[in-house]
């Protein structure tokens, strides 16, 4: 697994004071959250939705920080730049980057949780 992909699980416990319950609501709510914006996401992109496409990774950003999902945090800010300054060319394969490390990440969740 890339480090792009590994979520900080012990950034988590500290945040939480240890709360194991807490972690696995924060990785479960991250699964279903990120699942559902990267079919909206692509939906958005199919059709040129670029306002909605910077809203859904405006969305996937503030969910991946408090993971410590970096490098995806990184590349999610340099995709809203663009298309904030209207700069939609070579986007698409930008967005199918953030589309394959944000499904790493949700599959690097699922352990996380099989194994609380």
């Amino acid at each position: 697994m890339s480090e792009m992909s590994s979520i900080d699980v012990n950034g988590l416990k500290q945040l939480s004071g240890d709360d194991k319950e807490f972690v696995n609501d924060i990785l479960k709510l991250y699964t279903e959250r990120t699942t559902a914006d990267l079919t909206e996401l692509e939906r958005a992109r199919n059709v040129s939705d670029w306002s909605k496409v910077r809203f859904v990774i405006h969305r996937m950003r503030s969910s991946a920080v408090p993971l410590g999902l970096k490098e995806l945090v990184i590349l999610l800010r340099k995709v809203e730049n663009k298309l904030r300054s209207d700069q939609v060319e070579g986007i698409s394969s930008e967005i199918e980057e953030i589309a394959q490390h944000s499904r790493e990440a949700v599959k690097d969740a699922k352990s996380h949780l099989k194994m609380a």
